[in-house]
This record gives structure tokens, sequence and C-alpha cells, in this order.
């Protein structure tokens, strides 16, 4: 992020407004901004209402927040909608597929993570690493990805092409535009089951933390210290285990 993208991010924090703890006691509902397109960590089912990883998260952290008798408002957010809606009081946090970064937590506050992902390279079954050393050697990956990084090490003398969205970079790969994709595992995980014509290729490339993230400030630090220890004690006790396993995350 550049010096001058970093001041204009400060100042639109400076300017949130998202509800502290006790605030949202009063209201007696929580709003979170998730992802309701992304199985299994949000996405609708046949009927119409969102299920998944991280709406069992929200779900549960309402009810620990607020009791039994807890409101949860879900609002479904794309990926470049997440941020603003947290610094315009549209949301009080995020459980929306949002990686913890050193540049990110300057900006915000995160919780424990509650789930490691990995970046993978996926292609058609029976490719290896080696067969990605070429320029003719097309890797699909997301524009603006913190990936593309670990892709150009790990891969030179590939070519990198940008994809709109996961969408676009599947269907690429799915009709032999492109030889590999790389992404999040957890993203790619459900595609994978419905193309078992594709695998992972190599080992996973990188690891990163996916976390609550909330409003930075000293008025939101007791909403802060409770989610952190919310979490906390669902690492201790199995509970993220038990519904990554019930989801099937990878």
């Amino acid at each position: 992020m550049t010096a001058v993208a970093l001041v204009l991010w400060e100042i639109l924090l400076s300017q949130t407004l998202a509800a502290g703890l006790e605030t949202i006691k009063t209201r007696g509902r929580l709003i979170v901004g998730i992802k309701n397109n992304l199985p299994p960590l949000g996405f609708l089912d046949q009927s119409g209402n969102l299920k998944g990883f991280e709406v069992d998260i929200s779900q549960q952290l309402a009810k620990e927040l607020l009791g039994s008798n807890n409101q949860l408002d879900l609002l479904p957010l794309k990926n470049s909608e997440r941020f603003p809606a947290l610094w315009s009081d549209q949301v009080d946090l995020l459980i929306a597929q949002v990686t913890l970064t050193k540049n990110r937590s300057r900006l915000m506050d995160f919780s424990l993570p509650y789930y490691v992902d990995s970046t993978v390279l996926i292609g058609r079954k029976g490719l290896k690493s080696s067969d990605f050393q070429r320029k003719e050697d097309l890797i699909g990956i997301l524009k603006g990805s913190a990936s593309i990084s670990i892709l150009q090490g790990a891969f030179p003398q590939a070519a990198l092409i940008g994809a709109e969205s996961y969408q676009a970079g599947l269907d690429a790969l799915k009709q032999g535009e492109i030889k590999g994709f790389a992404g999040d595992a957890i993203a790619i995980a459900d595609w994978l089951k419905q193309n078992p014509e594709f695998t992972q290729v190599g080992n996973k490339l990188a690891f990163h933390s996916l976390a609550i993230a909330l409003p930075r400030g000293e008025q939101y630090n007791s909403l802060r210290l409770r989610v952190y220890k919310i979490v906390e004690g669902w690492r201790q006790s199995g509970w993220l285990q038990e519904r990554a396993t019930f989801w099937g995350l990878p």
C-alpha cells in the first residue's frame, strides 16, 4: 500500500462510527458483514437461507455477546465492499474471509484467527509443479492478489494472467485458456469437488489466517477484548475445529 493510499485509509478510519459493545447490547442486535457466494464459508442454500462456516461463527458470536434473545443481521458484502462497510457504520464487524495482515492491522483490529487457510495452485490431474517452468505455462490469479509475489517466486518463468474473479479464473482453467489457477484453498475446495478432473498441484504455497475484523479505537476496546476471549474459548474447546470439520474445510 502506498503512503498516499495509507493516509486516505486512515482518514476513512478516523470517520468510522461503528458501534461499541455497550451500544450493541443496548440495541440488542449484532450486525455482521458476511459472504454469501463462497461455499463453505457463506452461501445461499436451495431455500435462499445463508449457511456456512462463517455464518455459524456469526450466530454463535451473537449468542455469546447478547444472550439467547439475541438478534443477528447478516449483510452480504463483496470483497471491495467489506472495509468501507466497517468504516461507515453499516456493520459492527466483519466475518467475511478477511485475511489478517500487517498492513490491515494498522487500519483495523482483529480477533484471534478462526481458520488458517493456504494458497494453492490447481490444474488438471497428472500435472506437477515442474510443468510450470515456461512462459507458455499460463497461471491465472486474481488481479491485485497478495499471492502474486508468492507465485512469481515459486514459478519465475511462468506467465501470470490476472482474473477479475474466482469464477472467471476457474472458467478459464476449465476451458483450457490457462494451465493452472492459484488462489485460497478454502475458496477453491467446493469447485474441485464439482470438477474432479482438476486437483492441487504440488505443495501448498503459503499460509494465512482468517480473523474477525473490528474497528479500531479506544471506544471499541471492550468489544475487541470480548470477541478476543470468545474466539479464544472456541479454539480451546474445539468448537471451531468441529464446525470446520462439519463444513469439510480443507
